[in-house]
């Protein structure tokens, strides 16, 4: 469960969007002098030294090309290991000119490896998109990208949540190859190599709702999914809490390293008070690489 001063400095970063402090357009500005970026920086990190180009720990990567608002693939990757000292302990996801600028923010444990988180994002106006990542000794790093689309946290998701029955579904998967069986009990069981990095990836059937979708034949609330959390036999993996700048059927993808066969459990929950949850077997592979 993520604390609740992460949850206090969502909801304030979501003042931005009542106080439009904008007077430039942010392209024509360097990174470091864009006025929304001042604010959320000073909010969220007051006055800490954050390191950025060779000095930063992490780096962010995003397709230039992109050409669609509403989903707009992002990957973040550390530099250093999780399993030394120190690790990186939270990673926030920034978008300056979202309504809500913190899309993300990811509380990490060590028993990642080597720190891969990638999701899609909803860009509302062009913007610089930034990563900014805490280490266990306190240390900010950050990258950032500039990214030249708009409109997409006001596009109608097109999906009706309330009448959907997969509502919540989750389709996980490890390695990107198959890998996994279906034991006696019709329960699907991943077979991985135990402490080497995994990549696993979840996806979550949902319509991340923002209502702020002009030209809508009827009004609708927001409904977006807002925390996540991964556990792994008694320890936590990850956990996140997100909101509607997470694009519709959110994906999240991350890399784990199990030291042991256990159960790997997801915890999904949204703004209408819906608790969607899913376990996962996980047991050591007989050989390293793809199974068949």
């Amino acid at each position: 469960m993520l604390k609740q001063p992460i949850k206090t400095l969502l909801f304030a970063t979501s003042l931005m969007f009542i106080i439009n402090v904008n007077a430039a357009d942010p392209k024509e500005l360097a990174e470091s002098e864009v006025p929304e970026w001042q604010t959320i920086k000073t909010l969220m990190f007051g006055d800490r030294y954050i390191r950025t180009g060779k000095q930063s720990a992490i780096t962010l990567s995003i397709n230039p090309d992109i050409d669609d608002a509403s989903t707009v693939p992002i990957h973040v990757d550390g530099l250093v290991n999780q399993k030394d000292q120190p690790y990186i302990k939270t990673l926030h996801i920034i978008v300056d000119q979202n309504p809500i600028p913190t899309a993300a923010v990811f509380e990490l444990s060590p028993s990642a490896g080597n720190l891969h988180l990638a999701t899609r994002l909803r860009i509302e106006k062009y913007t610089f998109v930034r990563a900014v990542a805490e280490t266990s000794d306190g240390q900010l790093h950050m990258d950032y990208k500039w990214v030249a689309v708009k409109g997409g946290c006001s596009a109608p998701s097109g999906k009706n949540a309330g009448s959907d029955p997969l509502l919540g579904k989750m389709k996980v998967t490890f390695n990107k190859y198959r890998n996994s069986y279906k034991n006696e009990n019709g329960e699907k069981v991943f077979r991985v190599p135990l402490e080497q990095p995994n990549v696993v990836k979840v996806q979550v059937r949902h319509p991340n709702e923002s209502a702020l979708a002009v030209d809508l034949d009827e009004a609708v609330s927001p409904n977006f999914i807002q925390e996540l959390t991964v556990g792994f036999a008694d320890e936590n993996v990850l956990s996140a809490q997100v909101n509607f700048s997470i694009s519709d059927n959110p994906a999240f993808t991350f890399s784990f390293s199990p030291k042991r066969e256990g159960d790997l459990s997801l915890t999904v929950k949204d703004t209408h008070e819906n608790t969607f949850t899913q376990s996962i077997s996980v047991v050591k592979a007989k050989k390293t690489g793809r199974n068949r």
